[in-house]
């Protein structure tokens, strides 16, 4: 109860201009359903909120019912759609604080710097309202924000920025045997990977093969480092990797956190020495269970 009110708290010091009034307003309520999420999406979630790591999105849920003696009135289920609403920003704004962005750090040590704190101030202040159901008693409102508005956010605060690069030529149809590959596919099913918005790969000897510093900022914005999956088959398929991807094996995950993903020697050299440099525009797939 005490850990609620005190998020309440912080949710009304995001919104200085009362969170029951001009921030509930802000919301821009589409009420547009999307498709379900695929059945090899890889999802964390919590009893209120989920990251779907695969179609790139986090979701919240909020309810609310109307105050006593009001519960058959009109105003009451205005009031309850209101609650509603605050409860989905709080829900947000608590979940947000854990979403790991890197091997050491999540979005809670990113959130004391005033400049991503003001976005986040932003994205959980606009949340885009995906249904809004009222059954008599109770009314539910489900939102969610794009994991590009969080890696916006982010970018600024990053100890280690990607920077503008040159995207490469687009590959040409890949033939069986060619070292140049359309994608990356990094299997690490049988590994206890925790998904995070950046990571590392590294060889066996230490050194980096994919990573910030190989990127292009804007796609890295865009579409993330990589997209996860839990079938290895679905992935070597997917549109992100196109029809020729390299597919490696994951040696093991590296601590803390499980985060970092390390390569064989010999895998991270047939990364690094694709003809088509996969890597800057971020064509990389990750599968866990």
């Amino acid at each position: 109860m005490i850990r609620r009110v005190l998020l309440l708290i912080l949710v009304a010091g995001l919104f200085p201009c009362a969170v029951e009034a001009q921030a509930v307003q802000a919301v821009v309520e589409t009420v547009a359903v999307e498709a379900a999420p695929s059945a090899f999406a890889v999802v964390d979630e919590t009893e209120s909120a989920r990251t779907n790591w695969t179609e790139s999105y986090i979701e919240a849920r909020g309810q609310a019912v109307p105050p006593a003696g009001k519960e058959k009135l009109a105003q009451g289920k205005l009031l309850a759609r209101r609650g509603a609403l605050v409860d989905l920003q709080r829900n947000l704004l608590e979940y947000l604080q854990g979403v790991r962005v890197d091997a050491k750090t999540t979005m809670k040590d990113f959130m004391a710097t005033d400049i991503v704190r003001t976005e986040v101030q932003g994205m959980v202040q606009g949340v885009e309202i995906l249904e809004a159901t009222w059954d008599g008693e109770v009314y539910t409102v489900v939102g969610r924000i794009r994991l590009e508005q969080l890696r916006r956010a982010l970018e600024p605060a990053l100890p280690e920025k990607p920077h503008p690069r040159p995207l490469p030529s687009p590959p040409a149809p890949a033939k069986k045997g060619s070292a140049s590959y359309t994608g990356l596919v990094v299997d690490a099913r049988d590994l206890p990977l925790i998904p995070a918005m950046t990571f590392r790969i590294v060889d066996e000897s230490g050194k980096e093969v994919y990573g910030l510093a190989s990127v292009d900022k804007e796609r890295f914005l865009s579409s993330g480092l990589c997209d996860y999956h839990s079938s290895l088959d679905y992935a070597k398929g997917a549109p992100r990797v196109s029809d020729g991807p390299l597919v490696v094996k994951a040696l093991r995950v590296e601590g803390p956190e499980n985060v970092d993903i390390v390569v064989s020697n010999k895998d991270g050299a047939r990364i690094r020495g694709s003809a088509y440099d996969f890597r800057v525009p971020c064509r990389v797939s990750v599968v866990k269970r």
